[in-house]
């Protein structure tokens, strides 16, 4: 008998080490939980856009949003302007636009009116600018000369329709455009005391409140300049991101061994955040230094946008959106099936963009982002795409 009851104990005590060893094993080797995957809220058809040559890639494509959350969107041959819960409110249609050539940009100015580009082939390429009102119905500040490069609004009201290397002012009180005044440039920003930074041919160039001319920089620049708080001007171009001080001295530069096509933006604590055609998404101090870079899986042609909780949602031509946290990590990626645009943030978090199979998607995050933030933080810089800058 006691001989049967060793032999059980014995039993007992292998059984419960080998579990031991078994939950240890396990422990160790178990794979690691998969991220959480966003909800995708709804999706919006804009369009199918016009086939592109293999190897290339689509042209930026990004909404604005109005105060009410109305969405107006770029679509292949007009602008919708869509609800919150993903239904249509209405959708004008551009009468001359080339089916070679879809909507790219829209602009909510200060009066609420929406403002779009407009393409057409006559013999050539020509194009303009077309206003609208709240209810989609347009109105008679329409400018038209050739494709448009930049929608944008001024802080006295006045917008900038920038066509062929020069723009074309438009006050929003209803006197209409003054053809007779183009300001040289191709993209602009704005400063609250009244300057105005554009790129122009040959590089960086600042204009006084008068549209006089301060200073020029012989720099390479491509995307929007964006504007910090503390005064410094970045721009991104072939080969670098430059950074310029207010008064038109250079800051400092970072090399690239790819070219930058979008604009950077910038956080709340000044770190800049900016993608290139070399796959990487680079984050960089105010002081040009590496923070770190993330490896996307193809070129990236837009820009990024921030979320209060600091994580930067971006697109690319591998057809994926990323969330990326601030310490570089990936958080998410969402697949679609067609190169993916600039994104942007509304009020409650949800992360809207379009891709190049001419949808609109609107995604939850897996976590509450608090919505937009930084000082320039998408592409336009704010919600409505003015390309206002803030101090």
């Amino acid at each position: 008998m006691k001989n049967d009851l060793r032999s059980t104990a014995s039993l007992m005590f292998l059984a419960f080490g080998l579990m031991i060893l078994s939950a240890c094993h396990s422990s160790a080797t178990a794979p690691a939980a998969p991220a959480v995957a966003p909800t995708k809220k709804w999706e919006f058809s804009t369009g199918a856009l016009h086939q592109v040559s293999r190897g290339s890639f689509f042209e930026d494509q990004s909404p604005a949003i109005g105060s009410d959350g109305t969405l107006y969107v770029p679509g292949n041959s007009g602008l919708y302007a869509v609800r919150p819960d993903g239904t249509q409110k209405w959708f004008y249609r551009a009468q001359y636009q080339s089916p070679a050539f879809p909507l790219r940009m829209a602009l909510v100015d200060d009066n609420g009116n929406i403002w779009c580009d407009e393409t057409a082939e006559v013999g050539r390429i020509v194009g303009g600018a077309i206003e609208l009102d709240p209810e989609g119905h347009e109105m008679p500040g329409t400018v038209s000369r050739e494709r448009v490069s930049q929608l944008s609004e001024a802080y006295d009201g006045t917008v900038l329709v920038a066509m062929d290397g020069s723009a074309v002012p438009v006050h929003i009180d209803g006197k209409g455009a003054d053809l007779r005044t183009r300001i040289v440039g191709y993209l602009f920003s704005f400063a609250q005391d009244g300057t105005m930074y554009a790129v122009v041919n040959n590089g960086l160039a600042a204009y006084g409140p008068d549209r006089n001319m301060k200073w020029l920089q012989n720099i390479d620049a491509g995307g929007e300049p964006v504007l910090s708080s503390d005064g410094t001007i970045y721009v991104g171009g072939n080969g670098a991101l430059t950074a310029v001080n207010g008064d038109g001295t250079g800051k400092w530069s970072f090399s690239l061994k790819g070219h930058m096509i979008a604009s950077p933006v910038i956080a709340s604590d000044g770190t800049l955040y900016f993608g290139s055609d070399d796959s990487n998404l680079y984050a960089l101090d105010p002081n040009g230094r590496v923070k770190w870079n993330f490896a996307t899986g193809g070129e990236i042609h837009s820009a990024p946008a921030l979320a209060k909780n600091g994580t930067v949602y971006l697109g690319g031509t591998d057809k994926n959106l990323y969330a990326i946290g601030a310490d570089g990590k990936l958080k998410w990626k969402f697949a679609t099936t067609g190169q993916v645009f600039s994104p942007a943030i509304g009020d409650d978090g949800t992360i809207y963009f379009q891709n190049a199979e001419g949808k609109l998607f609107a995604i939850q995050d897996t976590e509450r982002n608090g919505g937009l933030d930084g000082q320039w933080p998408k592409r336009g810089a704010g919600s409505r795409n003015t390309a206002r800058g803030v101090r």
